[in-house]
């Protein structure tokens, strides 16, 4: 009875040592003076070439929705909990592409979410947030 009450107490101790995701200030779009089919083609080739599967595309409205399995820890801040381990890391990104007269504009809007294992074998869901890496590396690839 004793051991469950003291690992009781650490754990609550712990789980107050717990940190909220930081929010990083970055600009989720930018503009090109290149043709819309030139934009459009270099950020479909971003996804190809780093094997990040679409899961819908629509040129003529300039949408593309993605997700992948995981990402690295520099793309997002998911906070840290000691009492939990992280399991699966999910990346969704909507990028859009729009024609805007003399320039194209392509804005990137990335969701991330951290699947988390804990005591008892407890699940929880986090949603992190972007440092801004993989938007800066879509619009890198893009010239």
């Amino acid at each position: 009875m004793f051991r469950k009450i003291l690992i009781l107490a650490v754990a609550f101790t712990l789980a107050g040592c717990a940190t909220a995701p930081t929010k990083t200030q970055f600009s989720n779009s930018r503009s090109y003076p290149g043709s819309y089919d030139a934009v459009w083609t270099q950020v479909v080739h971003f996804f190809a070439t780093n094997n990040i599967p679409i899961k819908n595309i629509a040129k003529d409205s300039g949408v593309i929705y993605a997700e992948a399995s995981s990402f690295d820890s520099n793309d997002a801040d998911c906070g840290s909990n000691p009492l939990m381990t992280p399991q699966q890391n999910v990346i969704a990104l909507n990028v859009f592409v729009q024609d805007k007269g003399d320039h194209r504009e392509v804005s990137v809007n990335a969701t991330f979410r951290q699947v988390l294992v804990g005591p008892y074998n407890t699940v929880q869901t986090v949603t992190c947030l972007s440092r801004g890496t993989i938007e800066q590396t879509i619009f890198d690839s893009i010239h």
